[in-house]
């Protein structure tokens, strides 16, 4: 069953005619662009990482934004890719456009280089791993996620704040542009690469959900699954430190002494690959025992994505405490849904959600349980089948001029590479 509920569907469809209406529009007027514009043939270099479990979502959601413009932008889309040992795709299958695998390659060879080489690529999008130098014969769109280790260094170690920096440092020499997923990261840029900040393309990304399917069946199976209390609040995050799980144990506990019992429920993967002993886990779960919240707050660690949407789905709320981020997932998918959110107080918080229901400083449990006294009694559980149909048509709206943003960095990066060759 798909995520958007039929009447949507339909005014989906309009909107995507009206947007390739208007992106005809731009090329039309003033004569200015009457002339067909070439085909693109785009590469998504896809790298398997292990620690963030949000990668595969991360690189479909991208994937199907740029694919859902594709035919009426000129645009040949494929993910490159290493094979499998039995000679198959790594790439997962719900992840769209066509498989191009990396040739052999012989030492000291780069594999970008020789991918764009074999396949005629005419664009290049890097999101993980990048060129080792400049590649004349394509455009190259590389990705900065986030500058967490320039305004947090303490979270890293000496040797990855040194592989980092060699990593950004680099992206200037190889990339015609650099995506950044809010202005708050480019601020970032220009503050510690100012010379790079004439390569930087905003673009905040939608939610995958608006990609993706509901699953089936009654999401409130899902509670009694774990059974969960009826009404909850839900922080969805991986368990690592900067995510900032203990101010909402804090919180908690200080609406606890005062007879306030929130439900709470913890997704994510419990392990933070930065510290071997796992220390962010294990002070998680003691955190909930020394404060009394046994009982109260359950932690599910990961689970199925299926299960996590349900539970999006039916939460009264969600919470995103972290220190930092780049342009958070959480509170994209909260928004997509339409389930209302509370999140610390951060730069980029506020450009994303600027309608949450409140903002609390990462280190005041204080400020977030006023924020939770104030609203918890009035928030009701989900799902919300008519706020959830707008919050979807909305979120669905912004994926398209997601994927027509992408598609115009692209063409510009061909166009840049094509001017370099004939230099």
């Amino acid at each position: 069953m798909s995520i958007i509920p039929e009447n949507t569907k339909q005014k989906l469809s309009a909107l995507a005619t009206v947007s390739r209406e208007m992106h005809k529009c731009r090329f039309l007027m003033g004569g200015a662009h009457t002339k067909p514009q070439p085909h693109v043939r785009v590469g998504i270099m896809f790298q398997e990482l292990a620690g963030w479990a949000a990668q595969v979502p991360f690189v479909r959601m991208f994937a199907n934004s740029l694919n859902s413009v594709a035919a009426q932008d000129g645009i040949e889309l494929g993910i490159v890719s290493n094979r499998s040992p039995d000679g198959s795709s790594v790439v997962p299958a719900t992840i769209p456009g066509a498989r191009w695998f990396i040739p052999p390659t012989k030492a000291g060879e780069c594999q970008i280089h020789k991918a764009v080489a074999y396949h005629k690529l005419d664009v290049v999008i890097a999101l993980f791993a990048i060129p080792e130098n400049r590649i004349d014969e394509a455009g190259v769109l590389t990705w900065i996620p986030d500058f967490q280790h320039f305004r947090l260094p303490h979270f890293f170690s000496e040797a990855e704040n040194q592989l980092r920096d060699k990593n950004f440092r680099v992206r200037p020499e190889v990339s015609d542009f650099i995506l950044l997923s809010s202005q708050s990261a480019h601020d970032d840029l220009k503050a510690f690469m100012p010379e790079a900040s004439r390569l930087a393309a905003v673009a905040p990304f939608p939610s995958g959900l608006v990609f993706d399917v509901f699953p089936h069946g009654d999401p409130h199976d899902t509670i009694k699954k774990y059974h969960l209390a009826h009404k909850f609040l839900l922080v969805s995050n991986q368990f690592w430190v900067h995510k900032n799980h203990q101010v909402v144990l804090d919180a908690l506990a200080l609406l606890l002494k005062e007879g306030i019992r929130v439900h709470t429920v913890l997704t994510g993967l419990p392990s933070d690959y930065r510290d071997p002993t796992n220390s962010p886990t294990s002070q998680i779960l003691q955190g909930i025992a020394t404060r009394g919240l046994n009982g109260l707050v359950v932690p599910l660690g990961q689970i199925p994505f299926s299960d996590l949407v349900q539970l999006m789905r039916c939460a009264a709320v969600m919470v995103q405490p972290s220190r930092f981020e780049g342009w958070s997932t959480v509170v994209e998918d909260a928004k997509a849904i339409g389930r209302p959110l509370i999140c610390s107080n951060i730069s980029v918080h506020r450009e994303q959600a600027p309608q949450a229901l409140g903002f609390f400083d990462c280190d005041d449990p204080v400020k977030l349980a006023e924020i939770l006294r104030l609203h918890w009694d009035k928030l009701s559980p989900g799902p919300d089948m008519v706020q959830e149909s707008r919050a979807i048509e909305t979120e669905m709206s912004f994926a398209l001029a997601h994927g027509h943003l992408i598609s115009s960095f692209c063409r510009r990066a061909f166009e840049v590479a094509r001017l370099r060759r004939e230099d």
